[in-house]
């Protein structure tokens, strides 16, 4: 098996979505535990560095399909506009502005209707996850109750907003990095309803955690690591561009 039998659809689903909140409560609390956990992951460094183009790797190993599938992942972003992921020998995703398009050894796919919504909520979610969109008022926080992750106690928030779906965010109540993010997404390998998604995070990168593990519906989906990370890259313009 390789990455060419793999949905370009289920690869949308490697950013983020979101989660409906349940039994939040202080908004104020909230905003405070946000605030250490901005300063815990780069603090007004990383803010400064996420208004400037950058690039990341990564590589890990999909399981979706059953048996694990290694896999290369190129990402480019000029947030909140600009998102191109690229799985080598697989697929190309790009986001600009309100328009998303896959790119396949298939052909081009211009998304539109559903797709294309679930492409632009994946963009904006994968922003938030950068937590210092969350700042911005368009955004309600909500405290919740924290859990343990990895043997390590967490506190937690809920975060949401008008246009898009919910997402809570779990930190170590020590470090107040980022441990575990809970979503709801729609897998094509399970079914047209959408499933939970654990996303777990270990370690850290200058700007993003080092490790991840995401658990889909109880089972192991992806897992891997960044492994280069640019902040002031230079980006081609043409690559977010609409093809013709």
């Amino acid at each position: 098996m390789n990455w060419k039998r793999v949905s370009p659809i289920l690869v949308l689903l490697i950013g983020i979505t979101g989660l409906a909140q349940n039994g939040a409560s202080g908004d104020d609390e909230a905003r405070k535990i946000l605030q250490l956990a901005i300063k815990a992951n780069g603090g007004d460094g990383s803010i400064r560095a996420l208004k400037t183009p950058m690039m990341w790797m990564q590589t890990g190993t999909y399981y979706g399909e059953g048996e694990g599938i290694p896999y290369v992942g190129q990402y480019a972003a000029k947030w909140p506009d600009w998102y191109r992921e690229e799985i080598e020998g697989a697929l190309t995703i790009t986001a600009s502005g309100e328009h998303a398009w896959v790119s396949s050894p298939a052909g081009l796919q211009i998304l539109d209707g559903a797709q294309l919504e679930e492409r632009l909520e994946q963009t904006r979610l994968a922003w938030a996850e950068r937590l210092f969109p969350l700042t911005d008022k368009a955004y309600t926080l909500s405290r919740i109750d924290g859990m343990e992750v990895n043997g390590r106690q967490t506190v937690g928030i809920a975060a949401s907003r008008a246009r898009g779906r919910d997402i809570k965010f779990y930190f170590d109540k020590e470090t107040y990095l980022i441990a575990k993010i809970e979503t709801m997404v729609v897998s094509p390998q399970h079914g047209s309803e959408p499933v939970l998604r654990e996303a777990f995070y270990t370690g850290r990168t200058s700007y993003a955690p080092a490790k991840f593990k995401l658990i889909y519906d109880k089972k192991l989906f992806f897992e891997g690591e960044t492994i280069d990370y640019k902040i002031g890259a230079t980006l081609n313009p043409k690559h977010f561009e609409i093809p013709e």
